[in-house]
Order: C-alpha cells, then structure tokens, then sequence
C-alpha cells in the first residue's frame, strides 16, 4: 500500500486544531498541485504536437484560434482529470478534500 495512502487512512485523527487544520490544508493544497503537475504534462504534449511553446495567454489577439482551441482543450482535459485523480484519491482517506464529503469530514476534526 501506498505509504502516504496509508499514512492519511481511515485512522483517529490527532486531536487539536492544529492537526485540522493541517488535513484541510493538505485536502485542498493535493489537487490543485496535481492539476499544476498535469498543466506541465500538457505543456509538454502540446510542444511535442506543434514544436512550440503552449501560449501563455490563449486570448491573446496574436495567438491564432487552432492553437488557443488546442491548448484550451489539451490544458483543460489532463488538468481535469489530474485534480480528479487526486480527489478520488483523498476520497479513500481521512482528508477532508473539496468535494462529496468536505463537510463530514471536516466535522469529525
């Protein structure tokens, strides 16, 4: 099993607010680093499909719209699913992560 998994099981939580805290911070902090990670991942996948770099500002009136449509699309998918990943992960452990059980779980801290 995945330690960190482990570590974040179905365990008592250490009480005080401090250790709240921590666990909401972490709920929220994991999937927006995982759409970060999965936002590099595009960018990489869209320099390998055009051989340039993903725009920075798709509205941009100099960025042509086949490339704002791709980059928007391509960013949007991957990061998407990476920040569903990392919640549907957080969902199977005690840190209450944005989502289905944000408020059961936060109430049990």
């Amino acid at each position: 099993m995945n330690p960190i998994k482990l570590a974040l099981s179905h365990t008592p939580l250490a009480q005080g607010k401090g250790s709240s805290l921590l666990l909401i911070a972490l709920g929220l902090v994991i999937p927006a680093l995982a759409a970060k990670t999965a936002r590099l991942v595009a960018g990489g996948g869209y320099k390998a499909i055009t051989r340039d770099k993903p725009p920075k500002n798709p509205a941009h009136p100099d960025v042509e719209w086949r490339d704002a449509i791709l980059w928007t699309v391509l960013s949007g998918a991957i990061g998407g699913l990476g920040r569903l990943a990392a919640r549907r992960w957080l969902a199977g452990s005690s840190v209450p992560a944005e989502g289905y059980d944000l408020e059961e779980k936060a109430e049990r801290l």
